[in-house]
């Protein structure tokens, strides 16, 4: 008799584990999904920003122009390639002070972090030895890094703003580093 709801206990606790590991499977599939939409969603509005920011620039900036263009045009196949080549225009020409820019090009970057680190999760759990013995993750091809040169420097034209030395000085509270005094954080 012990027996018996020995072996109905196990069977239970590893249909348990099962399932669970099968649902957070499924779990990490919807999160690259959605993290995948998200990153679609980033490189198009950086793309717009840059497009728009070009046409502001004049014609210096025709080369980011081009790259945005192509970048938004580009179907799945050439998709890291052509955002790349965005990256790299941005990086080469400078468009003037841009904060909206700034923050789009930011923003791809997380974007791609979070989809990575989805698709690292993912790739990790269905890596493991039970769930591709018992095909828990399915027959659906495992997803794929998105990698592109998202470096977010971003060069600016020069400022003709105030100088050095022309902005506040440490507020009440605040200690000016000297030299041979250590820092205090």
């Amino acid at each position: 008799m012990y027996v018996v709801v020995l072996v109905v206990a196990l069977v239970v606790i590893i249909a348990t584990y099962l399932t669970w590991l099968g649902m957070r499977i499924d779990r990490l599939g919807a999160r690259v999904r959605d993290a995948r939409a998200s990153l679609d969603v980033q490189l198009e509005r950086r793309a717009d920003g840059a497009r728009e920011a070009a046409e502001r620039a004049g014609p210096q900036a025709a080369p980011v122009r081009e790259a945005a263009l192509s970048a938004l045009a580009a179907c799945s196949d050439e998709c890291e390639v052509a955002e790349s080549g965005l990256t790299r225009a941005l990086r080469a020409t400078p468009l003037g002070p841009d904060d909206e820019l700034s923050t789009e090009v930011a923003r791809v970057s997380l974007a791609r972090q979070f989809h990575n680190d989805a698709v690292r999760d993912l790739r990790t759990l269905r890596g493991r030895w039970l769930v591709r013995s018992l095909r828990l993750g399915g027959r659906s091809p495992l997803p794929a890094y998105f990698e592109i040169d998202d470096d977010a420097t971003l060069p600016t034209a020069p400022y003709s703003g105030p100088g050095p030395g022309a902005g506040p000085g440490p507020g009440p509270g605040t200690a000016e580093a000297r030299p041979g005094q250590p820092t205090h954080t």
